[in-house]
């Protein structure tokens, strides 16, 4: 550069001799300004300030995280403009690409392995049965939301994109479920779509307004989840696959790759399968993001289009329901089942032609491993503190200084350090793979093929189909026998409950009958004594009054003899001294009688 030149120049001249920046400048055709600040240290190349910028040094860049490691080993939080930076310096060796992110069953099932032996019992099947590509079929079920679009770019003026009036994109956001059937020939060939609504009530009109037999052929249905489930899916079977396949191959098999959905594996679908010259191959778990030609190419730019379609309809209508569904849905499908992006499906998954590479070659790209022959072991990484003491002494002039003891000491340190962490790393590393290797509950060993010999995969040919039926028979049968035995057990349990039941509400009925009757006896008996009472009083008063009326009215008995007279006995009278004002004498009181009339004298301790 002119400037680095300009630099070396000014330095190269000789202690104490003078010299004009301006001359210089214009020699070498460069800014005074500049060229001044560079000589004297006030301004830094941008590769020198970047240099002082660096959070970590070269080696421990290319050993770290970006950011993390960064922030971890820098001792302070790293900015993104250092993250920029970092990938600037490093561009021949870091990349930076968008990501999307892939569920845990999905990450564990992408394995080559278990992918070899897939394509293995693929094609060994396809060429078993010569099957051709007119002849091999995928199908797999795609849900929509009927209103909610993907992602789009749009374009904003830089005007309405700062005031954030108007920074998203309008939807309608109906949630309702709109579930497609798809199938795809190897030869280019699409089957008819059949499409799944949402409803309890049966199919409705409005949803098929816009269907013209003569123009559309689809095939229509609906669930109350909006999903497929097993009778949509046999029916799906008959109705469209056998329907639109049969003719075309004659006496010939046809191959049909599913998922691993239960509507695919009932004892109907494979008796169906069975009858009609139909082999059934099974993608293994969690697979088909890789092995499915109707994911791996054609669902992506399906939805692109129904987008694209479902904006389009927004802004003319400002609205969206299952009746504008199908107007939406139809050009998207026309759009993307085109014949070579079919067969480009069947051909970027290894299924026609019959090239397993095509999945498992980017598998074989993992970079060269790095562990004993890397570059940060030429710097030092695990070099012995002899050849370090050797590397000190050539580099460090005067040993004696402080500066330079204190550096020796540091590095021994550092070196002491790695190799602690280094032999601990290895003994973790050792550790971690022991516990691996290690089952981490017990099973029963299987006494029969499993599908794990096939990385999970599984195909239905005529004997495996027959096998599975009787073993699917046998099944039936356990189980329903234990569902005899179960209801069986169910019906003794509520009998015993029941009689229990009618033990105790006779026992309570009982015990209320007898505090009934204990209290009618006890109510007869008290009525039985207030009669006795009664007639006793009733008895007693008859024969008082009785007597009292003979003694009043009846005569006398007469006596045998006269009695003898008694000389009444006088009683002298002292008569009270008279008064002037006294009154006439006080009446005596009327004598007392009892009941029998006899007369009663008070007793002179009374009077």
């Amino acid at each position: 550069m002119p400037i680095q030149e300009a630099i070396e120049y000014l330095d190269s001249r000789p202690p104490g001799e003078q010299f004009s920046y301006r001359e210089v400048a214009k020699m070498f055709n460069v800014d005074r300004t500049t060229l001044s600040r560079r000589h004297r240290g006030v301004q830094r190349s941008h590769d020198a300030q970047a240099g002082r910028q660096l959070a970590l040094n070269p080696q421990q860049e290319q050993e770290s995280m970006i950011q993390n490691f960064g922030s971890a080993v820098g001792k302070w939080e790293v900015s993104e403009s250092w993250i920029t930076r970092f990938l600037h310096r490093h561009n021949d060796k870091l990349a930076t690409k968008w990501s999307a992110g892939i569920d845990r069953e999905r990450h564990h099932a992408d394995s080559k392995h278990k992918y070899e032996l897939y394509y293995r019992l693929l094609h060994s099947k396809m060429r078993e049965y010569d099957i051709e590509p007119q002849n091999t079929y995928n199908m797999d079920e795609k849900g929509f939301f009927i209103g909610i679009t993907t992602r789009t770019k749009r374009v904003f003026s830089k005007a309405v994109w700062a005031s954030k009036e108007r920074q998203e994109a309008l939807r309608d956001g109906n949630r309702e479920w709109v579930t497609l059937l798809a199938c795809v020939c190897a030869s280019g060939e699409a089957l008819p779509p059949a499409l799944i609504y949402q409803g309890t009530s049966g199919i409705q009109t409005s949803w098929v307004d816009d269907v013209m037999a003569q123009q559309h052929q689809v095939f229509i249905g609906n669930s109350p989840t909006g999903w497929t489930n097993n009778e949509l899916g046999l029916t799906w079977l008959q109705q469209v696959f056998n329907r639109y396949t049969k003719a075309k191959a004659g006496r010939s098999r046809r191959l049909l790759i599913v998922d691993g959905h239960g509507s695919h594996l009932t004892s109907e679908f494979l008796e169906f399968c069975d009858s009609q010259r139909i082999l059934l191959m099974v993608f293994p778990p969690h697979s088909t993001h890789t092995l499915q030609p109707l994911d791996v190419v054609l669902f992506s730019p399906l939805s692109r289009y129904y987008t694209k379609e479902l904006n389009n309809h927004l802004q003319r209508t400002q609205g969206i329901t299952k009746r504008d569904f199908f107007n939406n849905f139809w050009p998207a499908w026309t759009s993307t089942m085109r014949p070579e992006l079919i067969m480009k499906s069947f051909q970027a998954t290894g299924v026609w032609p019959m090239d397993a590479d095509a999945v498992l070659k980017r598998f074989n790209n993992h970079p060269q491993q790095q562990d004993e022959d890397s570059e940060i072991g030429e710097h030092g990484d695990g070099d012995s503190w002899t050849q370090l003491r050797k590397v000190f002494e050539a580099a460090v002039a005067n040993k004696a200084k402080v500066e330079a003891k204190r550096l020796s000491q540091s590095i021994h340190s550092l070196q002491v350090n790695n190799e602690l962490l280094h032999a601990q790393n290895e003994q973790l590393q050792r550790e971690l793979s022991f516990k691996k290797t290690r089952s981490t509950q017990r099973t029963t060993l299987a006494t029969r093929d499993d599908n794990d010999w096939h990385g999970g995969a599984v195909f239905m040919s005529p004997g495996k189909l027959r096998t599975m039926l009787a073993l699917k028979a046998a099944e039936q049968d356990e189980a329903e026998q234990s569902r005899l035995q179960k209801t069986h057990d169910r019906e003794l349990k509520a009998a015993a409950t029941a009689h229990k039941k009618q033990q105790v509400e006779e026992a309570k009925v009982a015990r209320q009958r007898a505090v009934e009757e204990r209290r009618a006896a006890k109510k007869a008996r008290a009525e039985e004594l207030a009669a006795q009472r009664a007639l006793k009083k009733q008895q007693r008063e008859a024969t008082t009054t009785h007597k009292s009326h003979d003694t009043s009215i009846g005569r006398k008995r007469k006596a045998s003899h006269k009695p003898a007279k008694i000389p009444a006995k006088r009683r002298r009278v002292v008569a009270a001294p008279s008064r002037a004002d006294a009154g006439p004498p006080a009446a005596s009181p009327p004598p007392k009688t009892s009941l029998r009339g006899r007369n009663i004298k008070t007793p002179a301790r009374f009077k």
